[in-house]
C-alpha cells in the first residue's frame, strides 16, 4: 500500500480519535514499527484482491484497517465482538467509544457491526476475502473450528483467508514481554498447528512466512526513542528474517484459499463437525 495514502489515512484517523478524547497511543498506533507492519499486511491484501472486491475485516477493533482497505477501492465489512476478556482497554474505560469511532468511519464502502464471535451475519459466498489481523490468537480454542467453518461459508469459491500477526509459540518477544509485564498473549500457536487447522477446515495454504523480529511497542517515553530508530530497526528486522534467527520471530502470516471445488469443502466440513461421521455423499 502506498505510504502517502496510508499515512494520510492514519492522520485522518488520528483526528477522529482526538475528537473522541483519545489518541493513537491508546491503540498503539503511534508505534512506527507496528503501523508499518499494518501497511505491509494491507499490501498483501492488495496483491491478492482486485479493486472492487468485497472484504471482511474479522475482529476489526477500532476500524482503522477497514478504513485503509476502503481507501484502496475495496468494499469492506468489519465485525467485532462487543464484550469479551480481550476487549481493548480503552473500550472498557469509555463505554460506547468503539461505536462512536465507527460512526465517523462508516461510509458507502465501509460497514461495521458487532457479532457473537462465531456466527457471521452474512449470506453464503458473500466475500472475495476475509482478513484477520492480530485476531486468531483471540479466538477461544473451543470455538476456533466453528469460526473457520463460518469463514468458509461466507467466502466465495476461490476466496482468500489472509491471517496476519498471529503470535508463535517460539517467539522470544512473547516470553520477554511476559517477564517484563508488558502484556503477552495467553494463546500461542505452533506453525504446524495453524496450518493443520486451516487444512482441517478445508483451506488450501498457498503462502506462509514469519514476521516481526524486533519489538514494536515499548512503555512510556521509550516509544519515542524507538520510533526515532524505526527506519534502522525495520532494516534489521528484514535482515534477521532471512537468517536462522527467524525461528524466534514474533508472528506468522498465512494466506490460504477456499478451493474452487466446493464439494471438497463440504466433505471436509462434514468430517470435522462430527466424531462419528467419516464420509458422506456430496
Amino acid at each position: 500500500m502506498d505510504k502517502r495514502l496510508f499515512y494520510a489515512n492514519l492522520n485522518k484517523f488520528s483526528n477522529i480519535l482526538m475528537s473522541h478524547d483519545t489518541n493513537l497511543h491508546t491503540f498503539i498506533f503511534d508505534s512506527q514499527v507496528y503501523v508499518e507492519g499494518i501497511r505491509k499486511s494491507l499490501s498483501q491484501v492488495e496483491n491478492y484482491c482486485k479493486k472492487g472486491s468485497r472484504i471482511l475485516d474479522l475482529g476489526c477493533g477500532t476500524g482503522l484497517l477497514s478504513m485503509q482497505l476502503a481507501s484502496l477501492g475495496f468494499r469492506v465489512d468489519g465485525v467485532d465482538v462487543e464484550h469479551n476478556s480481550e476487549t481493548i482497554k480503552a473500550f472498557k474505560k469509555k463505554n460506547g467509544l468503539q461505536c462512536e469511532i465507527w460512526v465517523d468511519l462508516k461510509n458507502n464502502s465501509v460497514s461495521l457491526q458487532f457479532y457473537d464471535g462465531i456466527n457471521l451475519p452474512f449470506d453464503n459466498k458473500s466475500f472475495d476475502a476475509v482478513m484477520a489481523h492480530a485476531v486468531v490468537e483471540h479466538i477461544p480454542l473451543n470455538t476456533i473450528n466453528c469460526v473457520f467453518q463460518e469463514i468458509q461459508r461466507v467466502l466465495k469459491p476461490g476466496g482468500y483467508f489472509l491471517i496476519f500477526r498471529t503470535p508463535r509459540k517460539q517467539a522470544i518477544m512473547e516470553y520477554a514481554a511476559r517477564f517484563m509485564h508488558l502484556g503477552s498473549h495467553d494463546v500461542l500457536m505452533d506453525e504446524q498447528e495453524l496450518v493443520s487447522l486451516l487444512k482441517t477446515n478445508g483451506f488450501e495454504v498457498i503462502s506462509f512466512r514469519r514476521t516481526d523480529m524486533v519489538f514494536s511497542v515499548l512503555p512510556g517515553k521509550m516509544q519515542n526513542a524507538w520510533n526515532f530508530l524505526s527506519p534502522a530497526l525495520m532494516r534489521v528486522d528484514e535482515a534477521l528474517l532471512e537468517t536462522p534467527f527467524s525461528y524466534f520471530a514474533h508472528h506468522m502470516q498465512v494466506v490460504s484459499q477456499k478451493p474452487m471445488n466446493e464439494k471438497l469443502v463440504k466433505y471436509v466440513n462434514v468430517f470435522v463437525s462430527s466424531d462419528t461421521v467419516h464420509e458422506k455423499q456430496v
